[in-house]
């Protein structure tokens, strides 16, 4: 597959990527575009069936509102004038996805691949409910709100999450046959530990005056 190397909306995206932890990360590491090894960028691409491409975006917590504001300047292409604020596409806010990946196929069509991610605690359907309503917002039911723009959600965990409720989001959240979410799995070292606030009898305990070490199952 052939790709061209920009795309108006991935001109959008990295300009409001302005996380300095992003850039320090990037600067410290000597990977300043922040790409991913091979073997992880192929897991998941394999399991949103796509080719990997040789230009891509990507970049660490990333939010929302900027992903929702690169769309809308795509369409536009004007940066001084003020729009209108549609219900739970602009908020203000840092909600983000943990990463993000964008890039331009031979055929002018924008991906762009959202991953959630859960380390010591549990993906909840209220969670995954709350982001989906505001992705819906901004791609659309069925993801095709923006011509050109095809929308991924993968979530990423130590375990897969159970019991979600499937029918509350929108079809670009789920695979293929629409029959589950599309995971990949988080691997965390064995020896993690927490602190944790307790009472006298080590009991946890949000108003407790001690506190000591948990392991992380």
């Amino acid at each position: 597959m052939k790709e061209s190397k920009t795309s108006n909306i991935i001109d959008h995206l990295k300009e409001f990527n302005r996380k300095e932890r992003f850039h320090l990360i990037g600067q410290l590491l000597g990977n300043i575009e922040f790409k991913l090894s091979q073997d992880k960028l192929k897991e998941i691409f394999d399991l949103i069936e796509l080719q990997i491409p040789k230009n891509y975006f990507s970049a660490m917590d990333y939010h929302l509102d900027w992903i929702y504001a690169s769309l809308i300047l795509t369409k536009d292409n004007n940066d001084e004038k003020k729009y209108k604020i549609e219900k739970n596409c602009i908020k203000a806010t840092q909600e983000d996805v943990d990463f993000i990946i964008a890039f331009l196929d031979y055929s002018r069509q924008t991906h762009i691949i959202m991953i959630e991610a859960k380390g010591d605690t549990s993906f909840t359907n209220k969670q995954i409910i709350s982001k989906a309503k505001r992705l819906q917002a901004i791609f659309g039911k069925k993801g095709d709100r923006f011509k050109n723009v095809t929308p991924y959600f993968l979530l990423c965990s130590p375990k897969k999450p159970k019991n979600l409720k499937l029918e509350e989001i929108p079809s670009f959240m789920k695979n293929k046959n629409q029959d589950d979410i599309i995971w990949f799995e988080l691997n965390l070292p064995k020896y993690l530990k927490k602190v944790t606030r307790c009472n006298e009898e080590k009991n946890k305990s949000k108003d407790g005056k001690y506190w000591k070490v948990k392991r992380i199952k």
